[in-house]
């Protein structure tokens, strides 16, 4: 006898709103239940996104409201959840939030956590997801050029600060141009980076205040498209004026070990040896990785990192993980070296994995000095 399909419950919540686009073809707002048997899906929405998500979501999910399952909106999810699945068992993943799995288990339902992730397909991108990232990615080129371009015409002080006529130029500024940017294309960013000097040490340090000549200008963005779901991720290090020997060197060799790392990109390469590529370049030119005074420098975290419906997902490309790329994976290639005396280096593209290399999905020029 055939075994029955496992039933899979998603509750709509920023943990897993990927894997319900994914399946949906749709972002349901919260709260909302995705139950799924086998290839088939229920989407358990409030009254009012009732005629929304019948519209937009795909043939395979039926849309009800709770009132069409005999519930209401009022009795929530677990009542939902009890009117629509029979069975007893029911499957969900290790963040189900705990108080609904409680309500559950009272009546009678065993849960089962999911030891898999519930689509790993979407490690490999489809030619129109790969077309959705590509469209995202040169969303950030443009607002990478106008960034970059804001602050090439800024004038440089005695005092060494960046100025556009009499207002001192900030990295508010630079991210509110970026932001604007991104918006005219259809697409959002939160978090972006620009992060100058002593700021540009810490990789997820966002950067605030004035930017200053001859110092590193950290510039990360990762727009999400608002009508795809699907992100971009690019990042380039510039100086404003002449920027010092050790700078040089030090984006010489980011330069450089970014170059290594997408060589030993194709299907069929191992993780933790496109990372190793960069590592060991960095070495070879002088930069090793090591903790001071408490303080780790150097190349201080992995080499890049899957993307698609998430900004960060699988596959990792790090020395932690072993793992077969494959045609299909979209990953960002993006070495960096930090040292909190001169700042940090970091640059960043994203590429799709294809069976002899790589294919560079939006390109953007690599200049420090500007």
């Amino acid at each position: 006898m055939k075994k029955a399909a496992p039933v899979h419950i998603l509750i709509s919540s920023a943990g897993n709103a990927a894997d319900i686009r994914y399946l949906c073809g749709a972002e349901p707002p919260e709260p909302a239940v995705l139950i799924l048997n086998g290839a088939r899906g229920t989407l358990i929405v409030s009254e009012m996104e009732y005629s929304r998500m019948r519209r937009t979501v795909k043939r395979s999910i039926a849309v009800v409201h709770p009132e069409l399952i005999g519930s209401s909106w009022k009795k929530g999810p677990a009542d939902w959840i009890k009117k629509t699945v029979t069975g007893k068992k029911l499957t969900v993943a290790s963040g189900f939030p705990f108080g609904l799995a409680e309500k559950l288990k009272r009546a009678g339902r065993k849960l089962e956590i999911s030891e898999t992730p519930l689509c790993p397909q979407r490690e490999r991108k489809t030619a129109d997801e790969i077309s959705a990232v590509k469209k995202a990615q040169r969303a950030a080129v443009a607002a990478m050029n106008a960034a970059i371009q804001q602050i090439a015409s800024s004038q440089i002080g005695k005092d060494g600060l960046l100025r556009c006529g009499r207002t001192v130029l900030t990295s508010e500024m630079v991210r509110a141009t970026i932001c604007r940017t991104l918006l005219d294309r259809d697409c959002v960013a939160t978090e972006t980076i620009v992060a100058c000097g002593p700021h540009s040490a810490d990789p997820h340090e966002r950067g605030a205040g004035p930017l200053r000549a001859g110092q590193p200008i950290v510039l990360d963005i990762f727009p999400r498209s608002t009508a795809t779901g699907y992100w971009g991720d690019l990042t380039r290090t510039v100086c404003r004026g002449p920027a010092p020997a050790e700078l040089k060197k030090m984006y010489n060799t980011v330069k450089a070990a970014h170059a290594a790392a997408l060589s030993a990109v194709k299907a069929g390469a191992w993780t933790d040896a496109v990372h190793k590529a960069a590592a060991d370049e960095m070495e070879k030119r002088g930069y090793k990785t090591k903790t001071i005074d408490g303080v780790p420098q150097g190349f201080i975290h992995g080499t890049g990192h899957g993307v698609g419906l998430e900004i960060h997902e699988a596959p990792r490309v790090s020395s932690a993980v072993h793992k077969k790329l494959r045609a299909g994976n979209i990953i960002t290639i993006e070495p960096g070296l930090y040292y909190p005396h001169i700042g940090g280096i970091r640059i960043e593209d994203t590429i799709a994995v294809t069976k002899d290399g790589h294919q560079m999905l939006a390109s953007c020029p690599k200049k420090l000095e500007i």
